[in-house]
């Protein structure tokens, strides 16, 4: 399986992925999978840097749509080969998936993935932190039933005794709790109180109700250390 693997993350970065993780879900997932391929890209600098802590902007919500896009695209062009390969796939993008606005879920969490892939924990925020992009990362995952490689799993939050996305919600909806395995969405986060505010927000800001904040994840220490790093290497 190594080289399938290889033409799977060779795939991705070539589209575009920031970060490729393989997890075992064998047990967690629906339908027999047993693998689930993670995917994160982040937001373009400018966008963690500016339009997220003064907006929400029309710049950001257009980048964050374009990165929706290419994300969907990543997942069915990877669903596309593994199936070309003899195997079973199901790409988690909006043409298999649909997002159920009264439980704010998918059937398969993104984040799941991603933690069970080892490329992040979940913070304080209840949105994935990555070591090498921060939290402000659009997310994508396929899975399969391809015997491939697996990374080591992350199973419990290394956000330690950090408060900057607590402080800064403005929506007060963050509880401050560190996650685990065991621990579910609403032991960390008002979801409910997090889209209220969001969307009065985005009204005002975008003359729109829609789901748009993204504070937390912009101040998140893990975030700014990677906008330095980047803005570094220019």
């Amino acid at each position: 399986m190594k080289n399938l693997e290889q033409k799977i993350r060779t795939l991705l970065r070539e589209m575009g992925a920031d970060i490729v993780g393989i997890g075992d879900v064998k047990g967690i997932a629906f339908n027999g999978y047993t693998r689930a391929i993670a995917v994160a890209k982040a937001l373009p600098l400018h966008v963690l840097e500016r339009e997220v802590p003064e907006g929400p902007t029309q710049e950001y919500q257009d980048r964050y749509d374009e990165l929706n896009l290419l994300l969907d695209k990543m997942a069915d062009a990877v669903e596309e080969l593994l199936v070309s390969e003899g195997h079973r796939s199901l790409a988690l993008s909006r043409r298999n998936i649909q997002w159920d606005r009264e439980t704010f879920s998918t059937p398969f969490p993104y984040k799941t993935a991603a933690t069970r892939a080892g490329i992040g924990w979940v913070g304080k925020c209840a949105l994935l932190v990555t070591p090498e992009c921060g939290a402000g990362v659009r997310l994508t995952a396929i899975l399969t039933d391809a015997p491939l490689e697996t990374n080591e799993p992350i199973n419990e939050s290394r956000c330690g005794e950090c408060t900057v996305c607590t402080d800064i919600c403005p929506a007060k909806a963050i509880k401050n709790a560190l996650w685990d395995t065991q621990k579910v969405r609403s032991d960390l986060v008002d979801i409910k109180q997090c889209d209220k505010i969001a969307r009065d927000i985005a009204e005002i800001k975008l003359g729109e109700r829609t789901t748009m904040c993204g504070k937390c994840f912009a101040a998140c220490p893990y975030t700014k250390a990677y906008i330095a790093r980047k803005k570094a290497e220019k």
